[in-house]
């Protein structure tokens, strides 16, 4: 129960940083978002702005243009002969030019309704005014001289191709946005607009449209100004944006990730600490029961007999030197935890080191004895080696091979790639996929029915994978339910 009672309390902590460390970095990616998106505002509603602004540069500089064109017309018509007049004006409007229709005001072609008054009122100081009329679009009436007067009309492609280009180069020559002038539908009217009033309502105008697509100011209204901002304006900004949001979130998920199995590894750990410790208390109280048992017999005098003397001292002997090798598995793995253990290197050949692991294993199996096979060809290469380390390490195959059920053992060598491989296999129940990943583990023991049945510390394959890794090789296994198992030993020839 206390081990339980710790593991629990150990997942609540575990839960409890979980909360004290996601939920604040939850709250600081969406603190992050929310500046990310009032920045991306930002910019759009200044970009917005400087487009409008720049349209309404575009509109006063179209105006401009247009004052600019009557200016040239009355030039070239003022010196021109009334029996002339109807030559020139049809030379002055050509399709595809800014002015594409003139007509004079006695022309019948000119099919629109002007307003009462309106020629009357144009005078040398205000010679120009605007009507729209429905079919014919924006109509121009200049007074040429005080006998004359002209109507013309504009051309919106020639306006959109030419006059508009010439203004943004000349004003914006860094601009990379587009500007167009487009049609747009509109309510016909006649009222005529001079082009004095229309720079002072366009003066006077504030756009807060979302888009930056305005109309211009009657009677112009049936164009509009549009701005096609480029793809790359909010590029940056955009990718920008992706890649913090990804970078934030891969953080999370991977400190989340991370601490979790920290933590869960720690909780493991600690759980197999628990079991180590319960595991080694109750290998080192049955020795020493055993003991302490036979030398309270001894020491109470009711055994006499020199032959019952003799087996108790040699049962107190055994017990001893099973209480030394578990001590001793114990201050191994210590040392190598440390970093402590040193090696004695030497040139061993790998029949040597077979023997002596062989007669190692003879000492601690004869309460239950195995049939061992042994094949060792001759001319293997020599290793470079610690021999009591290397008999340390097959000394443990060869036990856990008798330990979990292996009535048969064999034990070979052969060369391989610069090395020899050294092979342990047995013909017991053998070991499930799921458990030889994890069998090299410290502490680690496989939840099977043998695993319950023999005694064992958790540590002895830990100890073979240290000592190999030592000795620059490596340690594998081979094994399928009923089939039994087999562990190669790959060490560096010398």
């Amino acid at each position: 129960m206390r081990t339980l009672g710790m593991t629990v309390e150990r997942r609540w902590i575990f839960w409890l940083l979980v909360a004290l460390v996601v939920l604040p970095t939850l709250g600081l990616v969406a603190y992050g978002l929310s500046g990310l998106k009032n920045q991306r505002d930002a910019a759009e509603a200044r970009l917005r702005d400087r487009y409008l602004l720049q349209a309404a540069a575009v509109e006063q500089g179209i105006l401009q243009r247009l004052g600019e064109e009557d200016t040239r017309l009355r030039q070239q018509l003022v010196t021109v002969p009334d029996d002339g007049m109807a030559e020139a004006l049809a030379h002055i409007g050509k399709p595809g030019s800014v002015v594409d229709r003139t007509w004079a005001l006695d022309d019948p072609a000119l099919a629109i309704a002007i307003p009462e008054g309106t020629v009357e009122a144009l005078t040398a100081q205000a010679p120009l005014t605007f009507i729209h009329a429905a079919d014919s679009g924006t109509i121009a009436l200049s007074r040429i001289n005080d006998h004359r007067v002209v109507a013309y009309r504009f051309n919106l492609a020639a306006l959109d191709a030419v006059v508009v280009p010439e203004i943004v180069s000349r004003q914006f020559s860094t601009e990379q946005a587009v500007y167009h002038l487009a049609p747009a539908q509109r309510d016909a009217s006649a009222t005529p607009v001079s082009i004095e009033s229309l720079r002072e309502d366009l003066s006077r105008r504030s756009d807060k449209d979302a888009e930056v697509d305005r109309p211009m100011a009657p009677p112009f209204d049936h164009w509009r100004i549009t701005v096609a901002a480029p793809p790359s304006a909010f590029s940056s900004s955009n990718s920008g944006t992706i890649t913090v949001v990804l970078v934030l979130a891969a953080l999370v998920v991977t400190g989340i990730t991370l601490m979790g199995r920290a933590v869960a590894e720690q909780i493991r750990l600690a759980r197999l600490q628990t079991e180590f410790v319960a595991n080694v208390s109750h290998e080192l109280r049955t020795p020493l029961t055993s003991i302490r048992m036979f030398v309270e017999t001894l020491q109470s005098g009711r055994v006499t007999e020199p032959e019952r003397v003799q087996e108790c001292l040699g049962i107190v002997a055994d017990e001893s030197e099973r209480l030394t090798r578990k001590i001793e598995r114990v201050l191994s793995w210590a040392r190598l935890e440390a970093g402590r253990r040193l090696y004695e290197m030497e040139l061993l050949s790998p029949q040597q080191v077979i023997d002596a692991s062989l007669a190692a294993f003879q000492t601690v199996q004869l309460d239950q004895p195995v049939q061992v096979s042994v094949a060792v060809p001759n001319g293997l290469p020599e290793l470079m080696a610690d021999s009591d380390a290397l008999v340390e390490v097959f000394l443990n195959l060869l036990s856990n091979a008798r330990k979990y059920g292996g009535t048969q053992i064999k034990i070979d060598a052969r060369a391989d790639r610069g090395g020899v491989v050294i092979s342990v296999t047995d013909n017991g129940p053998g070991i499930p996929v799921a458990e030889r990943k994890r069998i090299f583990e410290k502490f680690y023991r496989p939840d099977l029915l043998q695993t319950r049945r023999a005694e064992g510390s958790g540590l002895g394959l830990a100890i073979v994978k240290a000592i190999v890794h030592a000795h620059n090789g490596r340690v594998t296994v081979e094994s399928a339910p009923g089939k039994g198992a087999r562990f190669a030993v790959w060490l560096p020839r010398a």
